[in-house]
Formats: C-alpha cells, sequence, structure tokens
C-alpha cells in the first residue's frame, strides 16, 4: 500500500467519522440540553387583562379568553418555566408570579395536547340518597385532537357530550399535556396538568383550570354560568364553601339560582326545595297551562297569569321540579305580558341548565315563588 493509498483512507475514516459524530452526536447533545418536565400549567387571559393566571377565569360571552400551556421544567438545577407569555400568576390575585422564556429551537421539540374536562354523565344521584358524597360526581377528558399541537387555544366552552347542551356559555375545565419528541418522532419525555382525579382538590395547583363563560353581569346572565355542570341533588348541611354549586361542580337549578345570588351579595344559605315558602314569598299559589298555551290561575280558571304578577327570576315549582322564569315571549316571539307556553325558562329536571320555552317543562300544580334577594352588577358585588 503506497502512501497515497494511506492518505486516501485517513481522509475518509476521518470523513466517516465527522459525519457519524454529526449523526449520532448533535441529537444526543440536543437530547441533554433539552429541560427535564417537572409538570404542565394552564393559565388563561381575558381580553384586556394584565397577566395571565392560573385562577378560575369568570368572563361575559363574546369576550375572548385564551388557554396557554406552560411548562415548568429544571434546568442546570433552576426551576423555570417555558411557554407563549412572558409572566404568569399562578393561583389568585397575590399569588406568586414567574417569569416565563420561550422554547429554544436547538432543543427538541415540544407539542402540546389539549383535553376538556367534563362531567360524564348529566346527572348524578339520581336515586336522591340523603348523603350522598359530591366527590362521588364523575368526570372524565376528552381529547382535543382538532385544536393542534400548539401551546395556546381559544378558551372554548362548548360540551363534547350529548347530555349537555351546545351553548355559548357555561364552564369548562381544561388539561393539557406536553410531550417532547426527537427527529424520529419518539417521545422522549412528558408532563400533565391536573385534569379529571383534580376536579374535587382543595387548591388551584391540583386542580385542571376552570373557565366560566356567562351571559351577562345580573342574576340571570350570571346564571348561565352554570351550564355545562351535571344536575345533582346534594344534602342541605354542607357548608356553603364546600357545596359543589359554589365550586361549579354541580347541583340542582335551584342550587345554581341560590349560589348566583350568593355571588352577587345575598346573604342566603342553600336549601332545599321543600323550604321554599319559607324563603321567598308566593307569588301564585297554583296555576296550570290550558289548551290555548296560556296559564291560568287554578282557584279562578278564567284569570291569566300575566307579567303584571310574575317577573323573570321567579321560581317555577312542582315540589323537587325548580325553574327559573327568563324571558316574555308570545308565539310570534316577542313579548305578550302574558305568561304562556312560549315564554323561556332557565331550567331542567335531572338534566344540565338549559334555556327552554316554560310549556315543555311546566304543565299543571305549579307554584310561583320569588326570592327576597339583592340583583346588582358584578362590579358591585366585587368580582
Amino acid at each position: 500500500m503506497n502512501r497515497e493509498t494511506v492518505r486516501l483512507l485517513l481522509i475518509g475514516s476521518t470523513v466517516v467519522a465527522a459525519g457519524l459524530s454529526i449523526w449520532f452526536g448533535v441529537p444526543l447533545l440536543q437530547s441533554w440540553s433539552t429541560p427535564r418536565l417537572e409538570r404542565v400549567w394552564v393559565v388563561s387571559s381575558r381580553l384586556g387583562d394584565d397577566i395571565a393566571s392560573a385562577a378560575p377565569k369568570e368572563a361575559l360571552a363574546g369576550a375572548p379568553v385564551t388557554l396557554y400551556a406552560v411548562v415548568e421544567t429544571t434546568l442546570r438545577r433552576r426551576r423555570r418555566f417555558f411557554g407563549p407569555i412572558d409572566r404568569m400568576r399562578l393561583g389568585e390575585e397575590g399569588a406568586e408570579v414567574v417569569d416565563i422564556e420561550p422554547w429554544s429551537g436547538w432543543w427538541n421539540v415540544l407539542e402540546v395536547l389539549w383535553f376538556k374536562v367534563e362531567p360524564v354523565y348529566g346527572f348524578d344521584n339520581e336515586t336522591l340518597e340523603a348523603d350522598f358524597d359530591p366527590a362521588r360526581i364523575r368526570y372524565g377528558e376528552t381529547f382535543m385532537l382538532a385544536w393542534g399541537f400548539r401551546d395556546q387555544h381559544a378558551a372554548d366552552t362548548t360540551p363534547t357530550g350529548d347530555d349537555f347542551p351546545r351553548v355559548d356559555v357555561g364552564t369548562m375545565r381544561f388539561k393539557a399535556q406536553a410531550v417532547v419528541r426527537d427527529g424520529r418522532d419518539r417521545v422522549l419525555d412528558e408532563a400533565i396538568s391536573p385534569g379529571a382525579a383534580g376536579v374535587h382538590a382543595t387548591t388551584i395547583a391540583e386542580q385542571p383550570h376552570r373557565v366560566t363563560v356567562r351571559a351577562g353581569d345580573l342574576a340571570l346572565g350570571f346564571v348561565q354560568g352554570y351550564a355545562g355542570l351535571p344536575y345533582v341533588p346534594v344534602s342541605d348541611g354542607l357548608p356553603a364553601a364546600e357545596h359543589p354549586a359554589t365550586r361549579f361542580i354541580g347541583g340542582t337549578i335551584l342550587d345554581f339560582w341560590i349560589a348566583t345570588q350568593r355571588a352577587l351579595g345575598a346573604e342566603l344559605p342553600f336549601f332545599g326545595w321543600e323550604e321554599l315558602a319559607k324563603r321567598g314569598t308566593v307569588v301564585v299559589e297554583e296555576m296550570f297551562l290550558a289548551d290555548d298555551g296560556i296559564y291560568y290561575y287554578f282557584d279562578d280558571p278564567l284569570r291569566p297569569v300575566t307579567f303584571d304578577e310574575v317577573q323573570p327570576g321567579d321560581l317555577l315549582s312542582i315540589e323537587d321540579h325548580v325553574g327559573v322564569l327568563y324571558q316574555d315571549r308570545g308565539p310570534g316571539g316577542g313579548g305578550d305580558g302574558v305568561l304562556n307556553t312560549w315564554d323561556r325558562l332557565l331550567g331542567g329536571y335531572f338534566e344540565p341548565l338549559r334555556d327552554m320555552p316554560v310549556g315543555e317543562a311546566f304543565l299543571s300544580g305549579i307554584t310561583v315563588y320569588r326570592l327576597a334577594a339583592p340583583v346588582v352588577s358584578g362590579e358591585a358585588a366585587g368580582r
């Protein structure tokens, strides 16, 4: 073997060695330098917010809310956060604020999978157990494949289950899963935010992120933020702070109305339908729906019930079946001042809260109550 051949072999082996170093060394270097994922924080901000936070968000319909997935990591033995925003608050007002850095393009690819955390069923405790534990209310996770794999998304609160009405108001919780992949699409690391198992947790850090969208600041708009929650009768003996309606986990229509009044400043305990006569004022002792589609007084069947007597916000009740009178409607759509089958109700009996015609829910033996509670704006209530 002459010197020229040896020289060519040395050059060739050097090139091969360099190529192999690049082929195997760069991916290894990327993997070594990529931070180790510890957990994911789902935070959100409303239009106009100065900082995103992990605290539950409440917004009015039409006001955009954006979700962000921020990964908490260990990098060079330091706790660091990476995501699409500059800062976030790890809870309510006054909680720790942390700086967030962009994910480096040199590291392995970071992808985010989004999930809606929502009730499994539209109702629970159908056997009316007096000692039913709200922790038994079941929640599940729905993978939102159509959302893609970006680290931010609009907070869509529309339920995915058939038991729930498709409306642009209500409550939804969200979970995110972060996945690190290498150039060969292998999953090297992953982390998650709290999901269905955290719905009943007591701290924000352990709970899936909640967004509630309301139709308005006053009571009839405020209560619609409870859409998307299951109908669940529970014991009246629960402390108000632990009631599932207070925690946006479930309840009856009466529970949601009481929770609304409490949020708007009323000093009103949670109570069952049996106490309606004690807690409220009887507006109509008994009425029925006639063949002409109009409600009449039971003790004066020629006298129609009008909106001179009843008003939106009154409670219609047949024992434990309670609904909230919502809007005056006539056969042609506009209000006519008479309580009839076309008027609108916020109700549901062993089904989630929904906007429905009064005539679909209440036919006869109906009592109308009015709770003496203030109806104030969300700003006045300190929201």
